[in-house]
């Protein structure tokens, strides 16, 4: 008979795990078509973040040292960053870039490949919250949770996007709700599990260290301060806290801000959650306590939940988390079911004996709620500097060596619309340089374009743009086309999508490149980036 249960019991969760795969997969698949119809796999990387290119390079940076067979670390980085300028140094090499770049020897380069990543983790992400929540609190909410999670703007703006917020948000929820399991069962491998995601949130990202809070949280908000004496309850908590360390000695987010910046933080969570919901998860911290404190069935979710939520909003009020609405993605999840939560119990205190009605209601007050946020259109727009960066590396026979003239996002995007491209060619030897405006010599005129040829610069690019020209060093160069029309030749013009200008490339022409342009470049001093 006891054989017969464990058949039973593996088998129900046999189900249970497909049933959750099936639900990723097509929450995956929405994901996937919102990016289409946004237009992101049309668009360059930073087009909306400006951190975008720097992730999307480095990640790109890791993949082309594996592929190159893991030279010095050092060495290749710099070279690297001499192609590259957006790479990042290796001490801000995160989780995050590692995944991405075993993601990209996997699947490829290519936008629509790269997006799929964020893609899936937010997928992850939805139906992880609205799974959970519907075993603490029912179908039905767990249903509302993960359509109204899926629909925030914030959410549906990180799956356009190559960034550290979206894997923070995802290993802060599994933290949660692994420290859930330990609250419920006090277990060696739950303990483990909860290390591994907290541990993965701090490698992903400092802020990540902030976990480190959800047990002391979690056991008071759950009632369960016997396990303060465990020795196993303390060790994953150390190991959390000792990635805090870099931060602190950093100065990162440890100063408390004024509290005229603590009600503009609210007042950001306000606008990017909305305020019915944020009113209804507040109302659900208490209720989460209570329900711990008298050990119903489900309180160990809401309880490490609403201890994660806590954490990660006193992080948000020191400025670790960044601006908003990137910054307050993370405590989205948490939000979304303590909302649903406390909606219930709430409800439950005038409605008891009907548990279909309850969820009912509070699954149609939840998804009203969300209704304006799917109103927010979302659009991720081509800048033309991919359309620049495909002239550039189609021109064979010519110098390697591109200048840009454009704003820092914008000439991030060229940077990493280039990179993208240039290993399409060959993924172990970059053969592009792309060299700032900023970074030439302050000259104008014939010492400026002496300065061209110096580098062996063989076509230049130019942001046609009021953010563009209000850089003194890109006027400088825009000048140059006009002023030496017999070197600079017009090759085409891309305009935005965004209809707010236009990106101007030319081929140079007339001089000889250098022997060794990347002992010229490396001559002009460090990056602009």
């Amino acid at each position: 008979m006891s054989e017969e249960n464990g058949r039973r019991s593996y088998g129900a969760m046999a189900l249970r795990g497909l049933a959750f795969l099936i639900l990723t997969m097509l929450a995956a698949t929405v994901m996937v078509a919102q990016q289409r119809g946004s237009g992101a796999y049309l668009a360059e990387f930073s087009t909306l973040d400006p951190a975008e290119a720097r992730h999307f390079v480095t990640g790109l940076m890791v993949a082309d040292h594996a592929a190159a067979g893991f030279p010095a670390p050092s060495g290749f980085r710099e070279a690297y960053a001499l192609h590259f300028p957006v790479a990042a140094p290796l001490g801000a090499l995160s989780l995050f870039h590692l995944v991405e770049a075993g993601w990209i020897g996997l699947i490829g380069a290519a936008t629509p490949a790269v997006l799929l990543l964020p893609a899936l983790m937010a997928a992850l992400l939805v139906v992880s919250a609205g799974w959970a929540t519907a075993r603490a609190a029912g179908p039905l909410p767990g249903l509302a949770v993960g359509f109204v999670l899926s629909a925030l703007p914030a959410v549906r703006r990180a799956t356009m996007e190559v960034g550290l917020h979206l894997p923070l948000a995802l290993f802060a929820l599994l933290a949660a709700l692994a420290f859930a399991r330990y609250l419920r069962r006090g277990g060696v491998a739950d303990a483990a599990l909860f290390a591994l995601a907290g541990l993965g949130a701090a490698l992903t990202a400092p802020a990540g260290a902030v976990l480190a809070l959800v047990p002391p949280l979690g056991v008071l908000l759950a009632g369960r301060l016997r396990l303060l004496a465990r020795p196993l309850f303390w060790l994953p908590v150390i190991l959390i806290a000792a990635f805090a360390v870099p931060a602190l000695l950093g100065g990162e987010g440890i100063a408390l801000p004024p509290v005229a910046e603590l009600t503009g933080g609210v007042e950001a969570a306000r606008a990017v959650f909305g305020t019915l919901p944020l009113v209804l998860a507040g109302i659900g911290v208490p209720f989460a306590a209570w329900a711990g404190w008298r050990r119903r069935e489900g309180a160990e979710i809401m309880a490490a939940v609403a201890a994660a939520a806590l954490a990660l909003a006193a992080l948000l009020a020191m400025g670790g988390g960044g601006d908003a609405p990137d910054g307050l993605l993370p405590l989205l999840a948490p939000l979304c079911m303590l909302a649903a939560f406390g909606a219930l119990r709430l409800l439950g205190l005038v409605i008891s004996g009907w548990p279909t009605l309850s969820g009912l209601v509070v699954a149609l007050v939840l998804l009203l709620a969300a209704m304006p946020a799917l109103l927010e259109p979302m659009r991720k727009s081509a800048i033309g500097m991919d359309d620049a960066a495909q002239a550039f590396l189609a021109r064979d026979g010519a110098a390697p060596v591109l200048v840009v003239a454009a704003d820092a996002r914008d000439e991030a995007a060229l940077t990493a619309a280039v990179a993208q491209r240039d290993r399409a060619q060959d993924a172990r030897a970059a053969r592009s340089f792309v060299v700032s405006a900023g970074r030439l010599p302050e000259a104008t005129g014939a010492a400026l374009l002496a300065a061209l040829d110096g580098i062996g610069a063989s076509a230049l690019v130019v942001e046609a743009t009021d953010a563009a020209r209000a850089i003194p060093a890109n006027r400088a160069v825009a000048a140059l086309p006009a002023a030496f029309p017999d070197r600079f030749r017009r090759v085409g013009t891309f305009p935005r999508a965004d209809g707010k200008g236009q990106v101007e490339f030319y081929a140079i022409t007339g001089a000889p490149p250098p022997a060794d342009p990347a002992a010229a470049i490396r001559r002009l001093g460090a990056s602009a980036f």
